[in-house]
C-alpha cells in the first residue's frame, strides 16, 4: 500500500476537523495517509512515497524554516504543492503578479519592511474611508486590523509598529465581505470540486471560524466558475490542490482576495464526495 505523508503542525498532529476525512478516504482508495508534523526532526520523509502539505498553519512565524523544510523534502520525494510554488504563495506579493496577468484584484498598497508611511495620507490619496491592514506573510487573519476615521490614530501606531518587523499591505475595506461574504472555490488537480461561502460574524470583517465566521455550502454560478478558472489559468502551473477566494464588489466584478496553494482549508466536510475526490487526486500524483 502506498504511503503518503500529510504534513501538519504540532498544534494539529492529527489534522484539523476539515481535513480529518481525508485519511479514511485515502484508505478506501488503497493509500495509507499519515499525518506528520512538518518540523518534527524525527520524521523520515524519505520513507513515504509522496508528501502533501496540509495544515502547516504555524509557518508564518517560521517562514524560513518552513521553506527550507519544503526544499529538503522536495529533494527526496515528490512534494505537493511544489516547493517553488510554496515559496511564491507564502508571500502575498504573488497577488501583484497575478494582477499583472489580468486577474481582477482588490486595490492594494504594498509597504516594505523598515519603511515609514503616513496611514492617513494613504487613505486620503486612495480615497478610502476604511481600510484593512495585513502582513504580506500571514495566515488566519493574524496581525490584521481594520481602520477607519475613528480608529485612524490606533491604526497609525499599529502600522508603524508592524513595519519595523515585517512588510505590510493596505487594502480598502469592501463592504461586501461583511454582507455577501467570500466565495471559496476548491480544486483538485485543476478540476473544480466544490464551493463554500465564508461569512463573518456581525460587526466583524474576518471570515475565519476562529473569529466567529460561518461557512455555508453553495453551488457557484457559471460566472463564478469562469472567474475561478481565470485565476488558475493565470497561475499557469499544475496544482494538487487550490482554493480561489473571490469577493463580489459593488461594480459587479469578482475580485481575487487570495489564491491559496500552500496550506488552505479545503472544507472537506461540506461536500460528502470531496474527501474521495481529494484522495483520488493524490492517487493520480502517485502515478
Amino acid at each position: 500500500m502506498p504511503r503518503v505523508a500529510l504534513a501538519t503542525c504540532a498544534a494539529l498532529p492529527d489534522l484539523d476537523l476539515e481535513d480529518a476525512p481525508l485519511v479514511p478516504a485515502l484508505h478506501q482508495a488503497g493509500i495509507e495517509g499519515v499525518p506528520l508534523v512538518w518540523n518534527d526532526p524525527q520524521v523520515d520523509w524519505a520513507a513515504y512515497d509522496l508528501v502533501v502539505v496540509r495544515t502547516t498553519w504555524d509557518y508564518p512565524n517560521k517562514i524560513a524554516a518552513f521553506l527550507g523544510w519544503a526544499d529538503r523534502v522536495a529533494a527526496m520525494r515528490p512534494l505537493w504543492n511544489p516547493a517553488a510554488m510554496l515559496r511564491w504563495n507564502t508571500d502575498k506579493h504573488y497577488l501583484r503578479e497575478l494582477a499583472g496577468r489580468g486577474v481582477p484584484m482588490v486595490p492594494t498598497r504594498w509597504l516594505a519592511r523598515g519603511s515609514a508611511h503616513d496611514l492617513g495620507a494613504i487613505l486620503a490619496e486612495e480615497r478610502w474611508e476604511e481600510a484593512v491592514l495585513k502582513p504580506v506573510v500571514s495566515a488566519g487573519a493574524r496581525r490584521t486590523r481594520m481602520v477607519g476615521p475613528r480608529t485612524l490614530d490606533d491604526g497609525r501606531r499599529f502600522l508603524a509598529e508592524q513595519l519595523t518587523q515585517r512588510a505590510m499591505m493596505v487594502q480598502p475595506y469592501v463592504p461586501e465581505v461583511s454582507t455577501v461574504g467570500e466565495l471559496s472555490l476548491l480544486y483538485f488537480n485543476g478540476r473544480f470540486s466544490h464551493a463554500v461561502r465564508k461569512i463573518p460574524a456581525a460587526g466583524d470583517f474576518r471570515v475565519q471560524t476562529e473569529h466567529g465566521g460561518r461557512v455555508v455550502s453553495v453551488a457557484p454560478s457559471g460566472t463564478e466558475l469562469a472567474a475561478g478558472q481565470r485565476v488558475l489559468d493565470a497561475l499557469g502551473s499544475e496544482t494538487l490542490y487550490a482554493r480561489v477566494d473571490l469577493l463580489p464588489t459593488d461594480d459587479g466584478a469578482l475580485r481575487l482576495l487570495e489564491l491559496e496553494v500552500t496550506e488552505p482549508s479545503m472544507f472537506l466536510r461540506w461536500d460528502d464526495a470531496a474527501p474521495g475526490r481529494f484522495a483520488a487526486a493524490i492517487g493520480e500524483r502517485l502515478g
